[in-house]
């Protein structure tokens, strides 16, 4: 079964009684910076699916998505905190309570207004993306329409555009082995004819249309934009993950794909170059 969202009425009471601070002993970093953004992380004392920390496999999804079982922290104290064994279960719940004791009189609030105008147009945007694309696309009949499905998720749609990517490489690859035979299979149609293809000798290889016919554009502009594009792709994945586990620190898959792209990024930043 898929780990449930946390529902908002409980994240209005998280909100409400964490003080707009990290619950971590001694801990006073805000959970809300000035400018109205989230910086902190939604945890669970016993992680929402399994293999994540403290997962009980005799707990029940309702339980693991409850207000009992959340808390809010900082990164830092998030990561210090993933050690089980110095921070167990029961740990966590006592670190909660505390902490909430010290501010169950306050007035904290997060504006949620905007959240739930946010969550409801999309909802709907959603519901008419998939009517637009499955019951009135003008070539619905045709079964040539294109897909576009609101219900795939991040990982899928960019996995969908680095396909596109290597289908566009392959694309451009077969231009260039067809300019590349091009003079040899204009000097097979001239033998055809019966006109000698030494007509041509004397023209300079920098004159001659069929010789290296778009040199430039497959050998620099192709690597460049292709390159250009990777680059930026790798880069939306770093950005969207890194705002997504904040929200979302118990998502293995998500730390995994994260992990990587960062190294990828980091390795495009040394050695990316222009192909010149």
């Amino acid at each position: 079964m898929a780990r449930l969202a946390t529902k908002t009425d409980i994240l209005r009471a998280l909100f409400a009684r964490s003080g707009n601070q990290c619950a971590f002993p001694g801990c006073t970093q805000s959970l809300i910076n000035d400018k109205n953004k989230f910086i902190a992380q939604v945890c669970h004392i016993e992680a929402a699916s399994e293999g994540g920390e403290r997962f009980n496999p005799e707990g029940n999804d309702e339980y693991r998505r409850s207000y009992e079982n959340l808390l809010i922290l900082c990164y830092p104290h998030h990561i210090e905190t993933d050690d089980v064994e110095e921070y167990p279960a029961d740990r966590l719940l006592l670190i909660k309570r505390d902490h909430e004791q010290l501010f169950v009189k306050s007035d904290f609030e997060i504006d949620e207004s905007e959240l739930a105008k946010l969550s409801y147009e999309m909802k709907k945007y959603w519901s008419d993306i998939d009517r637009l694309n499955k019951l009135d696309h003008i070539f619905a009949d045709s079964g040539l329409a294109m897909d576009v499905n609101g219900e795939n998720s991040f990982f899928e749609v960019i996995a969908s555009a680095y396909d596109a990517v290597n289908g566009i490489e392959s694309l451009l690859e077969s231009f260039h082995k067809s300019d590349e035979e091009l003079k040899a299979d204009f000097e097979a149609l001239l033998i055809k004819k019966g006109v000698s293809s030494e007509l041509f000798c004397d023209i300079p290889y920098y004159a001659n249309p069929f010789e290296n016919r778009n040199w430039e554009s497959h050998n620099l502009g192709t690597p460049n934009w292709l390159q250009r594009l990777r680059i930026d792709l790798v880069h939306i994945e770093v950005k969207f993950l890194e705002e997504y586990l904040k929200t979302h620190s118990d998502d293995h898959h998500a730390k995994a794909k994260f992990e990587k792209a960062k190294e990828e990024l980091k390795e495009y930043a040394e050695t990316a170059m222009h192909v010149d």
